[in-house]
């Protein structure tokens, strides 16, 4: 691995990195850096956990001018990843004076007012919140030389397609153009086929890395239930992830699962905003065992020490599964992960082992 210092950056920021204990860049660090650094656009691609946000940040921040309104904007699919986003900014801009605003929907837009009316320099904001402030000219974007897409499959999946198109007919002709993700999927390759005529594409790292063991286990509808109680019960995770592809089904679960006696919460987007922010808190503090959510919960959002993640039901599109998983066996610690299939899902698992030339151990244990 690099350092920081070796990858042309100006000494005040990478003084700041030692200071906050980066002191080695990662794999998509050091190659996205240096190209971000020469100004052209990029498309790219990483694992969840490498560190996306930080190579993108440090690919511009050096050529913020203080003296100026917003120069860097970041779209983001959902306000707890502008949050998430906007806080690991921070750390670094707020050192240098550099200013961070977090702009999402979810509540009144009135309290926005405190960061529309401060100076910033990088706006991070979901599309359709960034845009009514922009037509209503609280917020001027024309000064935008950086234009990142972050999650930019999740962002097209959730319908921001012409948002994501608006913003960038907004900023400045001649802005650099970031697209950050884990996946690249259809609408994705649609956006920068029609919008981008000049960028690098890089695919870094391996999607799932070797240290998460992946199994899958055969069975009907109604096994599922008694199939996950047993493996709760013979397996001693202390932090697990149960993704379903229905919000009523992570209600079911929860309930089956505190009848048990374990401290499981539900996640997903019928939750009011604060309602989800507590329960990941609770689940990051280790207070709820497990979490048990919708896709909403695979994307972005940075969860430390996920010991297990099991797929109740198989994803309905392949890159939720790579995103799901993503969720444990960060930072090189090992991780797993169960996915149950049902006959109807078969067909559906096969596409998703065969576009990522994944390898999935049956699991044949009686549980």
């Amino acid at each position: 691995m690099q350092k920081f210092s070796d990858l042309g950056l100006k000494k005040e920021i990478v003084e700041i990195l030692t200071r906050l204990n980066f002191k080695e860049a990662t794999e998509v660090q050091e190659k996205i850096i240096p190209l971000a650094l020469k100004g052209g656009n990029i498309v790219f691609t990483s694992r969840t956990g490498s560190g996306k946000t930080l190579a993108y940040l440090l690919g511009y921040i050096g050529r913020i001018n203080k003296k100026l309104g917003i120069q860097m904007a970041v779209l983001v699919p959902t306000r707890e990843l502008c949050i998430q986003v906007g806080k690991e900014m921070k750390k670094v801009c707020d050192p240098m004076g550099i200013k961070v605003g977090m702009l999402y929907g979810g509540r009144e837009i009135a309290g926005d007012s405190i960061t529309i009316n401060k100076k910033n320099h990088i706006m991070v904001g979901t599309p359709g919140r960034l845009i009514q402030h922009i037509n209503a000219k609280r917020i001027k974007v024309g000064d935008v030389k950086y234009l990142v897409y972050d999650e930019s499959d999740q962002m097209f999946d959730h319908g921001f397609f012409d948002e994501c198109v608006y913003v960038k007919k907004r900023v400045s002709t001649d802005a650099q153009i970031i697209f950050s993700s884990a996946t690249i999927n259809e609408k994705v390759k649609q956006f920068i086929e029609a919008e981008l005529t000049d960028y690098e594409l890089l695919k870094i790292g391996e999607l799932v890395p070797k240290n998460i063991l992946q199994e899958k286990i055969f069975c009907t509808i109604p096994e599922k239930k008694e199939i996950l109680l047993k493996f709760l019960r013979q397996n001693k995770f202390k932090r697990i992830m149960i993704f379903c592809n229905r919000k009523d089904k992570t209600a079911e679960i929860t309930r089956l699962l505190s009848e048990h006696n374990y401290r499981a919460r539900e996640l997903n987007s019928n939750l009011s905003q604060d309602e989800r922010f507590n329960t990941l808190n609770l689940f990051k503090e280790g207070k709820v065992h497990i979490l048990v959510t919708s896709d909403v919960a695979a994307r972005g959002i940075h969860i430390e020490k996920v010991d297990a993640v099991i797929n109740y039901d198989v994803p309905t599109k392949p890159e939720f599964y790579i995103h799901r998983i993503g969720r444990t066996g960060r930072r090189d610690k090992d991780g797993y992960c169960l996915t149950m299939i049902c006959p109807e899902d078969e067909d559906r698992f096969k596409n998703i082992e065969y576009n990522y030339e994944l390898v999935v151990k049956e699991n044949v244990k009686s549980f």
